[in-house]
């Protein structure tokens, strides 16, 4: 879509520290930076179903989920972490994103802030 990106975690890049890195691609499917911590808005979280089983098949990872929205600048969001809900994705326990807390499936969120290896969403 027009002026959104996708943000999925680096597989290759990590932080001498450990913290994940991830890469941002453009609407035009290249990858227009990386970076470990950013914040999305009208977002909706992707899982390529065939990447997925390809997953579970192999035992091997491979880029099949993404976080979809548009770059949001600080001022816009709101600074309430207690209403922002913390999101996973395992693809051998989930088929989607999920509420880490209640494994709730997550589809869409108002905001996502990813802050190292965090993301968390405003729903």
């Amino acid at each position: 879509m027009k002026g959104y990106v996708q943000v999925y975690r680096n597989l290759h890049k990590t932080l001498p520290t450990g913290v994940a890195v991830y890469s941002v691609r453009g609407d035009d499917g290249l990858v227009k930076r990386h970076t470990r911590g950013i914040i999305l808005e009208d977002c909706s979280f992707r899982v390529g179903k065939k990447g997925r089983e390809r997953v579970l098949k192999e035992r091997r990872k491979n880029v099949h989920a993404y976080i979809q929205g548009k770059v949001c600048l600080w001022d816009k969001v709101s600074l309430d972490f207690d209403s922002y809900i913390k999101v996973t994705y395992d693809p051998y326990k989930h088929k989607t994103f999920v509420n880490e807390d209640t494994g709730e499936p997550i589809h869409f969120a108002r905001f996502v802030m990813i802050n190292g290896s965090r993301v968390k969403a405003c729903l």
